[in-house]
């Protein structure tokens, strides 16, 4: 049961006892609004920089369509002279058209034409860039090739001879002339500080204005004024952040088109320039056609008489209002003699629009959830520090009386410092600084691995060599999880807790000087060791540590933790290394790790020598009985009908889902990369707050293995539901769905696990590590087996499959596994 103390319920021991206690009470209020304030400014600094670096991206998305459309002018000249049989390597006349290109683009520093092996044909003043990892990109058949360089923007076009005939690119340079969208991201800057500086305001009334005992009582309802503020001020930043995507997107819009105008109407005018009538004109759809295909947004285009008669059109016009008109005159002066109307796609642009704004609002929920995490640790320090106001006359801590003087460790003599039933959410900022940390490179880790390979690597070698740091790093934490039970039942759960930080602190320190990929691929291996351990040892620490009738909901606050870092984590690497580049995220990285260590040196320092009287683990050593005592485990008939049947059918169903199905599905659908990632934290936001209230409900009943049944069913209903709604709607509902089930299982998993005999008997972190190590076994087998399945009979009967599969394996588990046992 939840423990409900304020500073009035302590009775002070005398009169000079209670005097003493008033400052105590001043200091920790005031100690309060200072961290409320600081939370809030964290958490809006942090929205404020993923939308700010947001809007960056979007100027530099803008200038690379910009330089897009007028380099593809250049390059579909050149293109055109290849199809007529001019020969690449002995192409003359390049010279005109990096003259042109200067005069179209006022910040070009270089252009040239290189073979796709990187010889280079001619340069623009004879400056020449390296263009290995541009030419790379294009020969995979993308249309086009950027990078952002310290001196400015890089694009490369594709260039081909008919046939087999050579290849190459049309390659230039612009300088960095200053921000993109500068006045949009300066307006941005000065609404977030307005807003900010008036929440804090606000906040800072509002918490000294409450009464000091709505202040000291624990729980929700003490948070529920700094919440809400905090969401309050980052929603109205939030709303402005989209309008501003949506309007600097739609000024993009119309710039392009403007461009695609302009282009058309100096290459019409130069031949009406030479005496030729409009009505005479041959040919005039195709530089239409060309026009209308670099430029999707376009509905149609037409050539008009000086009479507005249509002479041409290429798309779908209608009865629609041409959105820009341009004249068309003999060498640009005297009378019209001819019009150029271009027509847009509103569906298309409005299409595109929503999507940027949702870009922006998926910005936004990412700040709001590191933003709740803070708030959560907040909560546990005031805790701790009213408890130890409310102690200051009797000498005794709260937490001590409120879990009945419940003491860790048993001969350390130390009472908990905190109440029992929270233990999850004690840990849970650790989990979350040190998942932050290990998820920053998630989103870039495969094209940095790229990026470090020889040019001359073939490209199906290269698709599975950039893998390989991925893979060690996964390697290394399922062999340290099935390591590190054991290790924590011996030695408790600090000593594996501070190897992972060093572990993990030097992995990072190591990727960000990899040379190699085999050099990074040690380093990620280092830091997967790492994390191994940490994962294992914070488990332990609710394992061992929190009774038995409060680990479902301990288990699901840590896991909510985790998947709360990673969600931010990751979001907030991406926008790191497209600004700063790679190497400084896993800096940034080995900062956050250190900072998970203080996280853990602050919250869990007091529970360091706890485990001895409070851990049923076995001490017995790890061979010889202990090899007895793991056979007897595994041969359990509940314990092993949990593995077989929920934890490893589970795994295969997410990792095949989430990591290889939806996004090959999704593409093959038409959706984009963002709604991919939006479905995935559909996911996470289900585990990270749905989770711990099923946690709730878990610990509050007997019957785990209903739990766990209930959880594998509604898992399976959502992938054989593909059968009937295999598009993107009955897709989102599936990973839903899958996430449900994430949160009614996995609550129970743990205390039906450990409630085992042999489980207890085993050790409980160790049984723990051997469920986590199936639970890694069956995400390593996901991909292959959703892959064989697709291979064979299509990706939507690949999940039902895999759906009948997960089925097949709730059931078993359900005939197999005894009754749900309660240890004393």
């Amino acid at each position: 049961m939840t423990r409900e103390h304020t500073l009035n319920m302590q009775p002070a021991s005398s009169p000079a006892a209670q005097g003493a206690a008033i400052p105590r009470q001043r200091r920790a209020v005031r100690n309060v609004v200072l961290s409320c304030v600081a939370v809030l400014l964290l958490g809006q600094l942090l929205i404020g920089a993923l939308s700010l670096a947001a809007l960056l991206r979007l100027g530099a998305d803008s200038t690379a369509d910009r330089l897009t459309l007028i380099a593809g002018r250049t390059a579909g000249q050149i293109q055109a002279g290849l199809q007529l049989g001019k020969p690449l390597t002995q192409y003359f006349g390049l010279s005109l058209a990096f003259d042109s290109l200067r005069s179209d683009i006022p910040e070009l520093r270089s252009a040239l034409v290189v073979l796709d092996d990187g010889t280079v044909l001619a340069a623009m003043d004879d400056v020449r860039v390296d263009a290995t990892r541009l030419l790379r990109e294009l020969r995979r058949g993308a249309p086009r090739a950027r990078e952002s360089t310290a001196e400015g923007l890089r694009l490369a076009l594709p260039l081909a001879e008919p046939g087999d005939g050579h290849k190459g690119a049309l390659v230039i340079e612009v300088s960095a002339g200053g921000l993109p969208q500068g006045a949009a991201l300066w307006r941005n800057l000065w609404f977030l500080l307005i807003v900010t500086l008036g929440a804090a305001a606000v906040m800072a009334v509002a918490m000294k204005k409450l009464p000091v005992q709505r202040i000291a009582a624990a729980g929700w309802l003490r948070l529920a004024v700094p919440v809400a503020i905090m969401l309050a001020a980052q929603a109205l930043y939030a709303a402005h952040t989209v309008q501003d995507f949506r309007n600097v997107w739609q000024a993009v819009i119309q710039q392009n088109a403007r461009i695609i105008g302009e282009g058309l109407e100096r290459d019409f005018e130069k031949i009406l320039g030479y005496g030729i009538a409009p009505e005479r004109m041959r040919g005039v759809e195709q530089p239409l056609s060309r026009a209308f295909q670099a430029f999707p947004l376009l509905g149609g285009l037409r050539f008009l008489a000086a009479d507005g008669r249509p002479l041409a059109q290429v798309g779908k016009v209608g009865d629609q209002e041409a959105v820009l008109t341009f004249p068309l005159e003999a060498a640009g002066e005297g009378e019209p003699l001819a019009w150029l109307a271009l027509y847009s796609d509103d569906a298309a642009m409005a299409a595109a629009v929503r999507s940027r704004a949702l870009d922006a609002a998926t910005i936004a929920l990412v700040a709001m959830v590191a933003a709740v995490e803070l708030m959560l640790m907040l909560q546990v320090l005031m805790d701790r520090a009213f408890s130890a106001a409310s102690a200051g006359g009797s000498g005794r801590p709260a937490a001590a009386a409120a879990s009945g003087g419940l003491h860790a460790g048993g001969a350390t003599g130390r009472p908990l410092p905190d109440d029992p039933s929270r233990l999850g959410m004690v840990a849970r900022p650790v989990m979350f600084a040190f998942l932050f940390a290990m998820a920053l490179p998630l989103g870039f880790l495969p094209l940095y691995a790229r990026s470090l390979l020889d040019a001359g690597i073939d490209d199906g070698a290269a698709a599975l060599l950039v893998a390989m740091p991925t893979t060690a790093e996964m390697a290394a934490g399922l062999a340290m999880a099935l390591l590190a039970g054991r290790l924590i039942d011996s030695r408790g759960w600090l000593v594996p807790a501070a190897w992972g930080m060093a572990l993990a602190l030097a992995g990072n320190l190591a990727c960000a000087v990899a040379g190699d990929l085999w050099s990074l691929t040690a380093a990620r291996a280092l830091a997967g060791l790492g994390y191994g351990l940490v994962w294992m040892a914070l488990q332990g620490f609710v394992v061992n540590l929190g009774p038995a009738q409060y680990r479902g909901r301990n288990m699901t606050a840590l896991i909510a933790g985790l998947f709360a870092g990673h969600m931010t984590g990751a979001a907030v690497g991406g926008m790191l290394a497209s600004e700063a580049g790679h190497r400084p995220v896993f800096v940034v990285g080995a900062l956050m790790v250190l900072a998970a260590a203080l996280a853990l040196r602050l919250l869990l320092w007091p529970y360091r020598g706890a485990g001895g009287g409070m851990a049923v683990a076995s001490r017995a050593p790890l061979g010889g009985a202990g090899g007895a005592r793991l056979r007897r485990l595994l041969s359990d008939r509940g314990y092993g009908a949990l593995l077989l049947g929920s934890v490893v059918p589970f795994s295969i169903a997410q990792v095949g889902l989430l990591s290889y199905a939806l996004p090959l599905h999704f593409d093959a659908l038409g959706a984009s990369t963002a709604d991919v990632g939006r479905v995935i934290m559909l996911y996470g936001f289900c585990v990270i707050y749905l989770g711990p209230l099923l946690g709730h409900a878990t610990d509050h009943s007997r019957h785990w293995k209903r739990w766990i049944a209930a959880g594998g069913m509604v898992g399976a209903c959502g992938l054989l539901l593909l059968q009937w709604a295999p598009g993107v709607w009955g897709m989102a509902a599936a990973v839903a769905l899958l996430a449900v089930a994430s949160c009614l299982a996995g609550a129970a998993q743990t205390p039906y696990m450990l409630a085992r005999e042999r489980a207890l008997a085993y050790g409980a972190a160790g049984a723990t590590g051997i469920m986590r190590g199936a639970d890694k076994f069956g995400q390593m087998l996901g991909p292959l087996i959703v892959g064989a399945l697709f291979a064979g009979v299509g990706m939507s009967a690949a999940l039902v499959w895999t759906g009948a599969l997960y089925l097949a394996g709730t059931l078993l588990f359900w005939m197999l596994a005894p009754a749900d046992e309660r240890s004393s």
